[in-house]
């Protein structure tokens, strides 16, 4: 008997626990403007589960902009229950009354519920809070272009009617495929009074589809906030006039509640049409104008052998982001070396359009006299006004290259000039006079006293220069250790003219020519070429240090046949 009570009980037990489950849904409310947002809640209760409620059937009509949830459990007289709670921010996707279907979770069903969605209104009733204590607000979506190619800029205009004191930041995109979109803002929100009252915020971003087909833009959200004022709770209300509290005080909001406000834009549909055949496998840019030039530095530069000339290349294109800008490609030209440094891009914004701007400068360093011809250069895009292949050019140009190691002619001081003979004045002979042992003495004293001063002011001298080539040699080595080129070649070039002043040191060609040594030579060949290259990592150091102290530590030889002393005078 015992035995079959117990059993009574547990089956009653488990049969009670079978009657408190239960999975409802309901919403916060049911009648809304068409562009707002509603809350859906999923109530679980007394039932435990790690699954998640299948959200799919709702995708139909509405766009889910968020998803939170929570667990709860009450005790009550001893008894306990717990709750787990699952709520849907949604937005309708169009106007009328929706069904909001049943939602499923294990062996659980929800109740299916009607939602009613009113027509957008006129810009006017937007406008009028009259009607209506609680203000109006919508959020409209608008493209300029609804099948574009891929990557080609969509200008996505979003705009906010305000209708009554709206709070809030700037919309988000809800990405929910970060792979098939870009998105770029396209400067500060523009702000208009709405004829009758309130106001009307737009907003624009350029959008590039990253793929083809059929694409719908991202959803957007507002999240915001009116004030609203609680008059019963206001204690001050009819001790003062609303003009006190509008006078700057600052006491309105001390009696305001917050009234939250979340809109939303619905998704676009649009047909991302694929890269066109005619584009022949070049780098893909589509773009509604493309500019391309190129300009001396300096304008009229001097080419001779051995001497650097700079070259500044302008890529400009409308429309296209700075990671759509494509490497620009130099063609090898023979007896001149060039060196591409690393391009420099930029982006702004011009009349609610994206300019990309890259600028390179190429290096060239002519080997060779004679003329020479700089090839073309030219970057081939597609124009999205005409939807032809177009190609930006920058014509081939002839250059004079001269020979940049003539001696220039130089002129002797005026002390050093020969002097032109004059006749000498008649003068009476005058008598001899036979030196004494004390004059020869003397005039020999003196003789040997100005021999010491001037061995001593040649030492002096050389030790001066000892150093000051000494600290110049020990600024190339350190320079060297840091990679710092640009001060290896200055120092470099500060050494050379301490270590050869009886020659004309301008350029490192000028370095090569004093040392004249193989070893030397190959190095300071590597230097020039890391110097102008992308990228200087290759350089090794520790090689040139090593080739420049056995430079360093050797005789000075005599000077070669390039110096500006006449050889009279060597």
């Amino acid at each position: 008997m015992k035995k079959l009570w117990l059993v009574l009980t547990l089956c009653f037990a488990f049969a009670r626990a079978g009657w408190t489950q239960s999975f409802e849904a309901r919403l916060n409310r049911s009648t809304l403007p068409e562009g707002e947002t509603f809350m859906l809640t999923l109530d679980l209760k007394d039932a435990q589960t790690n699954q998640t409620p299948d959200f799919s059937p709702l995708k139909k009509d509405f766009t889910i902009f968020s998803v939170a949830n929570g667990f709860r459990t009450n005790i009550i007289n001893g008894q306990s229950s717990s709750s787990r709670q699952w709520n849907l921010v949604l937005m309708p996707k169009k106007a009328g009354t929706l069904d909001i279907p049943s939602i499923k979770l294990d062996n659980f069903v929800t109740n299916p519920l009607k939602v009613s969605v009113g027509a957008v209104a006129s810009e006017a009733e937007a406008s009028d809070s009259t009607t209506n204590e609680t203000p109006k607000y919508r959020l409209e979506a608008t493209i300029d272009n609804s099948t574009p190619y891929v990557q080609q800029q969509i200008i996505y205009t979003l705009i906010l009617y305000d209708s009554g004191g709206l709070q809030g930041g700037e919309p988000i995109f809800l990405t929910t495929s970060p792979d098939d979109w870009e998105i770029k803002n396209l400067g500060a929100p523009e702000v208009e009074p709405l004829p009758d009252a309130g106001r009307k915020i737009t907003f624009r971003y350029a959008l590039f589809p990253q793929k083809s087909g059929l694409l719908q833009t991202p959803p957007v959200r507002f999240e915001g906030y009116y004030l609203t004022r609680q008059k019963r709770s206001d204690p001050f209300a009819g001790l003062f006039n609303d003009d006190f509290f509008s006078a700057g005080f600052g006491l309105t909001d001390v009696f305001a509640s917050r009234t939250p406000v979340v809109l939303g834009a619905r998704p676009i549909d649009i047909n991302v049409r694929p890269i066109p055949a005619q584009n022949n496998g070049n780098w893909w840019l589509p773009a509604e104008d493309v500019k391309l030039w190129a300009e001396f530095s300096p304008l009229q530069p001097k080419f001779e052998t051995g001497e650097a000339v700079s070259r500044n290349i302008y890529l400009q294109a409308t429309g296209v982001d700075d990671n759509q800008l494509p490497e620009i490609k130099f063609e090898n030209v023979p007896d001149i070396k060039q060196y591409p440094e690393k391009p420099q891009i930029s982006t702004h914004v011009e009349n609610h359009k994206i300019i990309a701007l890259e600028k390179i400068v190429d290096v060239y360093i002519p080997s060779k006299a004679g003329q020479v011809t700089l090839p073309e250069i030219s970057v081939p895009w597609f124009n999205t006004k005409t939807r032809q292949m177009e190609k930006a050019v920058v014509p081939a140009m002839t250059v004079n290259v001269r020979n940049g190691k003539t001696v220039p002619t130089q002129t002797m001081p005026a002390a050093s000039e020969p002097l032109i003979e004059s006749a000498a004045p008649q003068t009476l002979p005058q008598p001899v006079i036979k030196p004494t042992v004390n004059l020869w003495l003397l005039l020999g004293g003196a003789f040997v006293a100005g021999a010491l001063l001037c061995l001593l002011i040649v030492k002096l001298w050389s030790v001066v220069s000892s150093y000051a080539g000494k600290d110049a040699a020990k600024a190339v080595l350190r320079a060297s250790a840091q990679k710092d080129l640009r001060a290896v070649r200055d120092y470099l070039l500060e050494w050379a003219a301490k270590r050869y002043p009886d020659r004309r040191i301008l350029s490192l060609q000028d370095v090569d020519a004093a040392a004249d040594d193989k070893a030397f030579r190959c190095e300071l060949d590597k230097l020039t070429e890391a110097l102008y290259a992308k990228d200087s990592k290759n350089w090794n150091n520790f090689l040139f240090a090593k080739v420049f102290q056995n430079i360093n530590k050797q005789k000075k030889g005599r000077p070669a046949v390039d110096t500006p002393l006449p050889k009279l005078y060597q």
